[in-house]
């Protein structure tokens, strides 16, 4: 990543050979409908229901452009991931979706693998049960919430194993025996690598498994279309009350894998989203010179008149504030989750290019069709690529540094803030330790007060005070570049448009 200030020309571009289109790539059309207007088309009836996708990533960094395009409906509550290819060392904020909340469960040391939650931001939630991590690829992976809907709680988990080769079905079963009985809805949905197609000893297991702990299978179409082989059935829908099921089904995720997106419409209503208002006093309309009159014509000698210090500056501020609820008052502004600034309809455009020329080769896996996807799909992660890292350098070129710093942190760069507090804290201990005093005997406090006189006394050039001007305190306080807002609902910019 470059973020160098440097003002060449060369500077301002990220471009690469593979990025430049071709006429014969560009004359690829199809009508390919893209993932986000299916998934729109599939809960329009249903907008009310708690609506849940499950899809098998390989690679969220990968797919991540693919993953903003294609769940930017809000229908969709919950997304449901399988490898995820994410790392410990990878921050959650840099492959966050608008208006949802990750939840992780990463494979530590081994490649690939992975699970993780996408849960709307207003839908209370809590995790209840994570799967122990492993640096073997071949053990199983799952993700149990809790989810508060309507009075209700729901347990909704997903579930990935990594080849037909993983035994997971003794561990599966002593988790769903431990926390099914604890709620009156369970859904489970993931990756299990067991396809029910077949009549082996897995599937009868993997089904004896699921009746045991009174649960449903859905029925489901093959899943997974890998080119020259036989489709399977490895993607699953599992359920506790078949009552409840207002739609389910399948469809074609050729942005993310051969894997087939999978859904449920569950008759449950989830909470409506609360906006989010900030309030904010509009600056851009204001007039100076109207401003500046008012405060010229505003009587300050009550401030001169208070004798306490405390008083002189309880009533600058009330009087400040009264000149800027006349000239600029305090108004409601809703705040949106923007999506990615560098994702443009031209990128948006290539991407459905390239899934629809992947739709093709699955459908049709021929060499011809093979090569054709695969310049598509380097043309178009080489772009965007190209794209991020433009915004990036647009948004640290000669920038503030705190503006510049809060951007960096807002895709993951800089140091995390790790929260010490641990949950297993006795809170009666805490306070005996802090409501207790600790006694001293007098030959301590006597040895102790002979160590500190002992001291010699260092030699600092003495602290005195000053006669300072008011120039020299509006000069200091006008260099302060904070803008933040004190108790007192005002900041340095108001004393800054009055100077």
């Amino acid at each position: 990543m470059d973020i160098s200030n440097d003002d060449s020309d060369q500077s301002d571009h990220f471009l690469s050979l593979s990025s430049t289109p071709s006429s014969q790539d560009d004359s690829f059309h199809s009508t390919f409908l893209p993932l986000s207007d299916e998934l729109d088309a599939i809960f329009s009836e249903v907008p009310k229901n708690l609506n849940i996708v499950h899809i098998n990533a390989q690679s969220i960094p990968a797919h991540y452009p693919d993953l903003l395009a294609a769940f930017g409906s809000k229908s969709v509550h919950v997304v449901l991931v399988s490898e995820t290819w994410l790392k410990p060392c990878l921050p959650s904020t840099s492959y966050s979706l608008p208006g949802f909340q990750l939840v992780r469960n990463d494979r530590i040391v081994r490649s690939g693998g992975g699970i993780a939650m996408y849960v709307r931001s207003h839908i209370p939630f809590s995790v209840v049960d994570v799967s122990p991590p492993s640096s073997s690829s071949e053990v199983a992976q799952h993700l149990f919430v809790e989810l508060s809907l309507s009075h209700t709680k729901i347990l909704l988990g997903v579930f990935y194993s990594p080849s037909l080769r993983v035994d997971y079905f003794s561990a599966l079963e002593k988790t769903l025996e431990d926390l099914t009985p604890l709620y009156s809805h369970t859904i489970l949905m993931g990756d299990f690598n067991t396809c029910l197609i077949k009549k082996d000893s897995r599937s009868l297991r993997l089904r004896s498994l699921i009746d045991s702990c009174n649960l449903n299978i859905l029925p489901l179409n093959p899943t997974h279309f890998f080119p020259n082989c036989a489709p399977s059935l490895l993607d699953l829908i599992v359920v506790s009350s078949l009552n409840h099921i207002a739609k389910y089904g399948q469809c074609h995720a050729d942005a993310f894998s051969f894997h087939d997106l999978i859904y449920l419409s569950y008759k449950i209503r989830p909470p409506r989203p609360k906006r989010k208002y900030l309030l904010q006093r509009n600056f851009s309309g204001m007039n100076i010179d109207a401003l500046k009159l008012d405060a010229n014509s505003t009587d300050w000698s009550v401030i001169e008149a208070a004798e306490d210090v405390d008083e002189k500056v309880r009533l600058f501020n009330t009087l400040l504030i009264q000149l800027f609820d006349k000239h600029a008052p305090v108004r409601p502004v809703k705040l949106k989750h923007a999506p990615a600034p560098w994702l443009t309809e031209e990128l948006k455009s290539l991407r459905n290019k390239k899934n629809a020329a992947k739709n093709k080769f699955k459908l049709d896996p021929s060499d011809k069709n093979r090569e054709k996807y695969k310049i598509l799909r380097n043309r178009c992660n080489t772009m965007c690529r190209d794209a991020q890292r433009r915004h990036i350098h647009e948004s640290v070129k000669n920038g503030d540094p705190a503006k510049v710093w809060k951007f960096l942190k807002s895709i993951g760069i800089g140091r995390t803030h790790n929260d010490p507090i641990t949950k297993d804290i006795n809170i009666d201990l805490l306070n005996k330790h802090f409501s207790t005093t600790v006694a001293l005997d007098g030959l301590t406090k006597t040895r102790t007060l002979n160590q500190l006189s002992a001291l010699p006394t260092p030699d600092h050039p003495p602290f005195n005070f000053c006669q300072v001007s008011d120039c020299d305190v509006k000069k200091n306080v006008l260099s302060i570049a904070s803008n933040a807002v004190g108790s007192d609902t005002s900041f340095l910019q108001y004393g800054r448009m009055l100077k």
